[in-house]
């Protein structure tokens, strides 16, 4: 049963607060804007994987977007907040809303950019998070491009060093004392791996080497393709 919208609009707060936590995030998103509507072809298919929280539909409405999306969550009722999102700019957006994850993507259907942002980290490196990639690869049309954005530190320890500035930032700006202890509270039980690794993983997953666009403390974000066979 989808939620009310009165829930919808209270946890679409909830994370929008969280995202104003980390300084320059909104910037992210409109980069992976930017990179959508640039390219070649106008009216792409492209694949929103962990869509969730609608902030990606709620960047390329902003752009009057005009080609074909498919927003994926494995939860229905996050789902609901991007499908809020979605009726709040009317018929701007063209939305397939599926729940479930990228191995319920149909066989042989094929995106040209595929988004992949802030939901790796969840998983753990014990096969999950290459399986997780190769699955993302296979989805990708040729010449397709990869979008991934995760939480990432080169040393654990840098938590530590990070963590004062973004309290800093926090309190100059205003931003909930809950949201940003809630983000502090999650960062040491995510399964979080090094840039080293990331590029291991991408390589074993058939992907170019991750080319860095964004990077924000811990939050960074990446473009990748299908490796040459």
């Amino acid at each position: 049963m989808p939620i009310s919208k009165d829930k919808c609009a209270d946890r679409r707060a909830m994370y929008r607060e969280l995202q104003r936590t980390m300084p320059g995030l909104d910037g992210m998103y409109r980069l992976v804007h930017a990179l959508i509507a640039g390219c070649d072809e106008k009216t792409s298919a492209v694949l929103i994987v962990g869509a969730g929280g609608g902030r990606e539909l709620e960047e390329l409405a902003k752009g009057r977007f005009d080609g074909q999306i498919t927003a994926l969550d494995p939860s229905a009722p996050n789902l609901d907040l991007a499908r809020d999102v979605a009726s709040d700019h009317g018929s701007s957006l063209d939305v397939r809303f599926l729940v479930g994850t990228v191995d319920d993507i149909p066989q042989g259907e094929r995106f040209k950019i595929v988004t992949s942002l802030l939901v790796m980290h969840h998983l753990r490196d014990n096969g999950a998070k290459l399986a997780y990639l190769k699955g993302l690869r296979d989805r990708l049309a040729p010449g397709g491009r990869l979008i991934h954005a995760d939480v990432c530190f080169d040393e654990f320890e840098d938590l530590d060093r990070l963590a004062p500035i973004y309290l800093a930032h926090a309190d100059i700006f205003g931003v909930s004392v809950d949201a940003t202890r809630l983000e502090l509270d999650a960062i040491p039980n995510l399964p979080i791996i090094s840039g080293t690794r990331t590029r291991v993983l991408f390589s074993e997953a058939g992907l170019t080497e991750p080319f860095e666009i964004f990077r924000s403390l811990w939050y960074r974000c990446w473009t990748s393709s299908r490796a040459p066979k």
